[in-house]
């Protein structure tokens, strides 16, 4: 008696390798734009998993943990459904190609002699085969942040590849807080006290952070950090007093009043002088960020800070004096202490209109962390967002300015409110106003025209796309190189390039997918999510790709 059995026809051994027990997978190895790259045991972003094909394999079921036993509690990622045992069944959760991608940002760690595993069996005709040899790997950072030019005031570094954040330490006075960009001021240094002897020279160091997205098990680490670098030196020029003018906005570019450059990643802000529109001196200053060249409708606020400079921070602002003796503590020296929320105490607009500053970290539960670094939603209900979206460049733009801020005796007379002194309308009239662009690069998914995507040929192979509309039987597994400022990625597949019509899409924490489509020309594309900005966290697309994919093979295999 025979059964009809669905395969990918890899030649005419088939008959023979579906008669004997289905052997176990073999050549098991990580990669993450292609699976012929050289085999590597150490990856600074989750990877997705390749193994030679198993004739006569109908799927395959994959598991990913921290422990070669593969117990139950060390799981990372399966497709084995364990609530109802460990059943070896191809359902909707049965990997229909060789290969497997992981929808988890995994942590930075090592082990001994590794930190995760993976194994794969097939299922065949035949029955559940064994379970193949662990794959053994290490998640770990390719490169320590270095510092770039800056200007006085700032700090700039290389981003790392892998990461979702930095911190920050200044190690003259012992504050560590998060940013999200590769840039931070010197705020610690210079609010209330801009003298040299604390501002002509700063000390730092930054390190990498990666914050694990998608559903992990309990245990493993939901942040991970890459190595201090190495103490890097600041030297800053004494505190220019006069008029207040902006200079420049640096991150991965700079932009200035000459000369425009997109950022990838939200800007710092550089600016000099002490002296608003009135004549009166200040020590304090806040950025505003507008949509328009007349500084009417504010997108961001920065916090008060002193100094000739201001990045935006994750971990909320300072925490400025509230009575006058606080005042004279900050006036003699001592460094302000970070809030947990807001500055502290009342802040108004030069129109005594009350705001949130942008790095106000808003609705923590009592004992919540405020380190920027945190994971746990259910302690941080609405964090601080110190993004902004993409604009068209060159002609969509964004419009900054900057205006001093002074303290007030409070209505009640108890203590200070702090004030601006000037309207962001008001000062950009007067000319103080630049502007900057923000445009993330569309997701890279291809390399010389072939894309970074691999399927199974006619002959039962999994190779990688070496044109630029390939062909594919089954599955494809899609990959890309990451994004700068990207969390997640959407997926999108269309039946037509032009008019683009998403017949499906998915969400994925990883820089790989699998993309179960049926047969017929498709085109797909890819862009990252950015959660940190401000309204849509959406990024670039890419370039669409096409892809065929071949109707399946059939083949009678003896029962």
């Amino acid at each position: 008696m025979a059964a009809l059995a669905l395969v990918v026809l890899p030649s005419a051994s088939a008959h023979s390798a579906a008669a004997s027990s289905t052997p176990a997978p073999k050549n098991l190895r990580g990669f993450l734009l292609r699976p012929d790259e050289s085999v590597t045991h150490t990856f600074s972003r989750t990877p997705a998993f390749a193994w030679a094909p198993v004739r006569a394999a109908r799927c395959y079921q994959f598991e990913l943990a921290t422990t070669k036993a593969f117990t139950e509690n060390s799981l990372v990622w399966t497709n084995v459904d364990y609530k109802v045992g460990s059943r070896a069944t191809c359902d909707a959760k049965g990997l229909r190609v060789p290969a497997a991608s992981i929808d988890v940002a995994l942590p930075w760690f090592t082990g001994q002699p590794s930190a995760l595993y993976a194994h794969v069996r097939a299922i065949g005709a035949k029955g559940v085969s064994n379970w193949s040899a662990p794959f053994g790997f290490d998640m770990r950072w390719n490169n320590v942040a270095s510092p770039l030019p800056a200007q006085p005031g700032l700090m700039r570094w290389t981003p790392v590849s892998g990461a979702t954040g930095y911190d920050v330490w200044l190690t003259d006075v012992g504050h560590i807080f998060s940013a999200t960009t590769n840039v931070a001021d010197q705020r610690e240094q210079y609010t209330l006290h801009p003298f040299a002897s604390m501002t002509s020279t700063v000390h730092w160091r930054v390190r990498a952070v990666r914050r694990l997205y998608g559903k992990i098990p309990s245990g493993l680490p939901a942040v991970s950090y890459g190595p201090w670098s190495s103490v890097y030196t600041s030297t800053n020029p004494r505190f220019a007093t006069g008029k207040l003018e902006l200079v420049t906005s640096l991150s991965d570019r700079v932009s200035d009043a000459h000369a425009q450059q997109p950022h990838e990643l939200m800007p710092g802000f550089s600016f000099r002088g002490n002296i608003g529109l009135n004549g009166s001196q200040a020590f304090l200053f806040r950025v505003y960020v507008t949509t328009d060249r007349d500084c009417v409708n504010v997108v961001f606020r920065g916090p008060a800070v002193g100094g000739p400079g201001y990045a935006p921070r994750t971990a909320g602002p300072l925490k400025l004096p509230a009575t006058e003796s606080d005042l004279t503590d900050a006036a003699a020296g001592e460094v302000l202490p970070m809030s947990k929320g807001d500055e502290g105490v009342p802040t108004v607009g030069a129109d005594f209109a009350p705001f949130v500053t942008n790095e106000a970290v808003k609705g923590l539960k009592e004992g919540a962390d405020t380190s920027g670094t945190s994971a746990d939603k259910s302690q941080l209900v609405k964090g601080a967002k110190v993004d902004l979206p993409d604009t068209g460049f060159p002609t969509t733009r964004y419009y900054w300015t900057v205006v001093p801020v002074d303290a007030f005796t409070s209505e009640d007379g108890k203590g200070f409110e702090y004030r601006d002194l000037e309207l962001p309308q008001d000062a950009c009239a007067a000319g103080r106003v630049q502007s900057f662009s923000k445009a993330s690069e569309p997701v890279v998914i291809a390399d010389g025209g072939a894309p970074y995507l691999s399927g199974m040929t006619p002959k039962g192979r999994l190779l990688a796309a070496a044109r630029r509309s390939p062909s594919v039987y089954g599955s494809a597994v899609i990959a890309w190189r990451p994004a700068v400022a990207a969390l997640q990625y959407e997926v999108q597949w269309s039946r037509t390039k032009y008019p683009w019509n998403a017949v499906g899409s998915k969400t994925t924490f990883a820089t790989s997918a699998v993309l179960d489509l049926s047969p017929g020309r498709w085109f797909y594309r890819v862009r990252g999510l950015n959660p940190d900005r401000i309204g849509k966290p959406q990024m670039t697309w890419s370039a669409p790709v096409a892809v065929r994919v071949a109707s399946p093979t059939f083949t009678i295999v003896k029962s």
